[in-house]
């Protein structure tokens, strides 16, 4: 399949990293009150795991100059195309962590085998970014679950405060640790009595499942 160039704002590796962490700290705060909801968000190492409870579901793994994306949409007609041939234009850096990595966290049954199973991928470096399908497409094929993390920050937050309904506490937060993890991305964070005050729940599973999402990113509880 040929690649496509992708132009738009808000889809380069860096910024997809950074807006992969925003989104996952306004996650970590949102599941304090909704832990069952605690799937659609997760990190394993530099695993980015997405799903949004209807249908559609996603890894974006990170390495330090590269990145690759799957995505499967469940609503769409399943095709003859493997995995492999959604990456087969990619470098050949590219395929081999999507072997190795992306493609893990997107199994499926395939005709009776265990098999990665996508409807379209991603896939750049801190120049260029690319996939095999032209961008509208590529959104409606699972891209989509990318909608705020390809945001800039600012835009970010606002989406964040409308979906999850965040109060102001909430909302400084967010912000707090956003800004922190990026200028500091290597070096562990540990929130205080009030920040964990502040992300307003008394939900005991729920914080439990804070408490996990928040340290897969590397920020830890007292």
């Amino acid at each position: 399949m040929s690649p496509y160039l992708i132009m738009e704002q808000g889809w380069s590796h860096e910024e997809l990293r950074q807006g992969c962490i925003l989104a996952s700290i306004a996650h970590a705060i949102f599941i304090a009150d909704a832990p069952e909801l605690a799937h659609e968000i997760s990190w394993d190492g530099f695993n980015c795991n997405m799903n949004n409870s209807q249908g559609s579901r996603g890894t974006i793994t990170f390495h330090p100059d590269f990145f690759v994306a799957g995505f499967r949409n469940d609503e769409l007609s399943s095709d003859s195309l493997s995995a492999k041939d959604y990456l087969d234009q990619a470098p050949e850096k590219v395929i081999q962590l999507a072997e190795q990595e992306t493609l893990q966290y997107l199994l499926d049954d395939v005709d009776g085998e265990t098999l990665p199973s996508i409807t379209t991928a991603m896939w750049g470096d801190r120049n260029q970014v690319f996939s095999c399908h032209f961008f509208d497409e590529m959104l409606v094929r699972g891209g989509e679950l990318l909608e705020i993390q390809s945001l800039d920050p600012e835009a970010a937050f606002e989406a964040c405060e409308e979906e999850y309904e965040f109060t102001e506490e909430q909302m400084a937060l967010l912000k707090k640790l956003f800004y922190l993890k990026i200028a500091k991305p290597n070096e562990a964070i540990t929130l205080i009595q009030r920040d964990i005050d502040a992300i307003g729940s008394r939900n005991e599973e729920g914080m439990n499942e804070s408490r996990i999402s928040f340290a897969e990113i590397g920020i830890e509880w007292v």
